[in-house]
């Protein structure tokens, strides 16, 4: 049964939402679409979240598309949110971050939204979630990936609600960087990179010897504690996001600091994910991913060939000695010439 503040803010969502409708062959996977236009402070009551964790480094870096209100409007309405109606609610299954963004940006702007389900509002919370789960709609894991309840998971799109998943944002910045690719359908790309942000977990400590390199594994640790450090210091410990909502330092910070990190993280985590594309067939179950996840290797595909930090790092010459002195020579016969 709907609580009155629920109903209230169903009705409110209802009176001042409009259908559109999309075209096909603008839509990335190539169908056509009816899409429920709302403003965000009028529906997020009823927006809800389905996941415990979101990588707060992706977000900030999401931030960008809201420095003001019409790179907001215009980034929504390209990124449209499939939702499970279940008890009035809208159960939001992709954009999680984009949602987070949005709000920490504080934009009242039109949002759009696709009912893909409803759920009868009789079958119950349990079985509601189990088959949110079995859907692949659902992400209810801790840190260490140990299962949570469902009444883990956060009823607003506040970002200190969630958990800070790096390795999730890790994941984003993996496919920015183009190493990695998912595939355009919803069931492609849900929890495309939570999958891989998992694998990239599972072998932080070469538990698995799938690292090329012993260099690159240490690499990644001390990157790993560099970036977590930061977040800490500067977002999420001592209250910090919550003191000040200064949007505009926040996408600074992650720009010039968050980024740089992850695209050097990424240079050292290609070679794994080179090395997981390469393997069998058979050999290319991720041990735990069928558990979390329903399947039991990675989704989507490696992009090979573009990172390669371990033979740059071999092959990387100073400039010879004799290069140098004649370059010194030549400033300071030009610098002499310049004095007579």
């Amino acid at each position: 049964v709907d609580s009155d503040a629920e109903r209230a803010g169903k009705d409110k969502a209802t009176k001042g939402s409009k259908m559109v409708t999309s075209v096909a062959e603008e839509e990335e996977d190539g169908l056509e679409h009816v899409y429920e236009k709302s403003r965000w402070f009028e529906i997020r009551d009823v927006v809800r979240p389905t996941q415990v964790a979101l990588g707060w480094d992706w977000t900030f870096y999401k931030l960008a598309n809201f420095k003001d209100a019409d790179s907001a409007k215009a980034y929504m309405a390209r990124k449209p949110i499939p939702y499970v109606k279940y008890r009035g609610l809208r159960y939001v299954v992709d954009h999680h971050h984009t949602l987070a963004a949005l709000n920490l940006a504080g934009w009242d702007i039109d949002v759009y939204m696709e009912e893909i389900f409803e759920y009868d509002d009789d079958i119950g919370d349990d079985r509601f979630w189990g088959n949110m789960e079995g859907k692949g709609w659902s992400f209810c894991w801790d840190s260490d990936y140990s299962r949570l309840s469902h009444e883990s998971i956060p009823k607003s799109f506040e970002l200190q609600a969630f958990r800070n998943d790096i390795f999730r944002s890790l994941g984003g910045f993996c496919r920015k960087a183009k190493l990695l690719k998912r595939g355009k359908m919803l069931e492609e790309k849900l929890f495309f990179e939570f999958q891989w942000g998992y694998f990239f977990w599972l072998h932080r400590n070469d538990a698995y010897a799938l690292w090329p390199s012993s260099q690159l594994q240490r690499g990644f640790d001390r990157l790993l504690a560099m970036i977590e450090q930061t977040d800490d210091s500067e977002y999420i410990g001592e209250g910090h996001l919550e003191a000040s909502r200064d949007v505009a330092d926040m996408i600074f910070l992650s720009d010039k600091v968050l980024q740089p990190l992850y695209e050097v993280l990424v240079e050292y985590v290609a070679p794994l994910a080179y090395a997981y594309a390469t393997l069998p067939d058979d050999a290319r179950v991720v041990h735990g991913l069928r558990k979390r996840f329903g399947r039991e290797t990675l989704p989507g595909s490696v992009i090979t060939g573009q990172f390669d930090f371990l033979t740059e790092r071999q092959n990387f010459t100073m400039p010879e000695d004799g290069k140098k002195d004649k370059s010194k020579d030549g400033k300071s016969s030009s610098s002499s010439k310049k004095k007579d």
